[in-house]
């Protein structure tokens, strides 16, 4: 069994490991609501695109100008 008075550096050890093991940690959960949601998000970038373009082709009249009587 190891004695960790041999290593005075064991507490750094642990601690890059503990935080390198918390970014592979986030990394895989980015990953997996990145697949989860890929779908979602192109479809709802299909829908947004399609009000945009629906807005601008059915849009409101514009009111006219009111005429001034000088």
């Amino acid at each position: 069994m190891d004695d960790n008075s041999n290593n005075p550096n064991w507490q750094d050890k642990l601690l890059g490991g503990a935080i390198l093991t918390g970014f592979v940690v986030i990394a895989l959960i980015a990953a997996v609501v990145t697949l989860v949601t890929w779908n979602d998000e192109r479809t709802a970038d299909r829908a947004s695109s399609q009000i945009i373009v629906g807005s601008f082709f059915h849009s409101p009249t514009q009111t006219q100008p009111a005429h001034s009587t000088n």
